[in-house]
């Protein structure tokens, strides 16, 4: 199935179809180039027009990606425990893993000294110097994380449920110094994307209530987590960007069935929600802004679902 790259600055937007079902990216430091991972071991360097494809040696499925800003290493995951380390050279090296669970996302602190890593029942992973720590108190798929900008503290989305409907904690927040995650809200809706703000005094995450179907804009502050209100019907967030300057966020959508919902990318003012591009076949999995937050990039496939991006 096809995806396509969405390129967006100053008002121009640009789409480059891609082969493969394309799952994540993440900007390089310098905002000179985005690594792209999906399906079936598919590892792209784009830089402005020029796509070249790395070999990382595995088929599996690759699902998350996370470049360091300390020194531009990019930290893959994907199905089967998968976790793999991408020089500035090209060269790929596995990370052993302790799980064979499979891995959804990736992202590294503000430092770059500390990666977090989230996976199905429950999976968190603490990584730093090519060794991996396995971190308790998830229950259900773990989806995303973001840390607090300049912190050791960082926020994990989950869904709402666990095995055989057991209900389950949907926000954690996860402390370095203590080495623990610690649940903070609870409900019906599946959180999915999560990012803080560049001030770090609050984050925004997105989700959608999974017995109404309706999308969730929440942001959190702190004590707690609050909806914020919007046309919501049939809205299905999965991916938040804030930009690093400003306040503005961009929000991508995907669908949980073909023909309901569509996949569009949103600017989010804390007002209002703007559609920069809206599409019945694309639907979004990734989002994200270079460090300056001049370029925003994000990536869409023919076969992302909510419950699989």
């Amino acid at each position: 199935m096809p995806s396509i790259l969405l390129r967006y600055d100053n008002e121009t937007l640009k789409t480059t179809k891609l082969a493969g079902s394309l799952r994540s990216l993440s900007w390089d430091p310098t905002g000179r180039y985005v690594i792209v991972v999906g399906n079936e071991g598919r590892v792209l360097r784009i830089e402005r027009d020029d796509a070249a494809t790395l070999e990382c040696g595995t088929r599996l499925n690759l699902r998350g990606v996370s470049t360091n800003p300390a020194n531009g290493t990019a930290l893959i995951v994907g199905n089967e425990g998968t976790i793999l380390l991408l020089d500035e050279g090209r060269q790929f090296t596995r990370i052993h893993s302790p799980t064979t669970e499979n891995l959804r996302s990736v992202s590294w602190n503000s430092g770059g000294t500390v990666a977090l890593i989230t996976g199905n029942r429950g999976t968190l992973l603490k990584y730093a110097n090519r060794r991996i720590e396995a971190i308790d108190g998830g229950r259900a798929n773990l989806r995303r994380s973001s840390w607090c900008p300049d912190s050791d503290q960082a926020l994990v989305t989950s869904n709402c449920f666990a095995e055989e409907f057991i209900p389950s904690p949907n926000l954690f927040t996860f402390d370095l110094e203590k080495g623990t995650a610690t649940a903070l809200n609870e409900g019906r809706s599946d959180l999915i994307g999560v990012d803080w703000e560049p001030n770090g005094e609050s984050a925004l995450v997105v989700g959608y209530d999974v017995v109404w179907h309706n999308g969730f804009i929440g942001n959190f502050d702190g004590p707690k987590l609050s909806p914020i209100q919007f046309d919501n019907r049939r809205m299905y967030p999965v991916a938040i960007a804030c930009k690093p300057v400003g306040e503005v966020a961009a929000i991508g959508t995907a669908t949980a069935q073909l023909g309901v919902g569509t996949g569009s990318l949103y600017l989010w003012d804390g007002k209002s929600l703007r559609a920069v591009y809206t599409s019945n076949e694309f639907f979004f999995g990734a989002v994200v802004w270079n460090s300056k937050g001049t370029h925003l990039a994000a990536v869409a496939s023919c076969a992302t679902r909510t419950f699989n991006c």
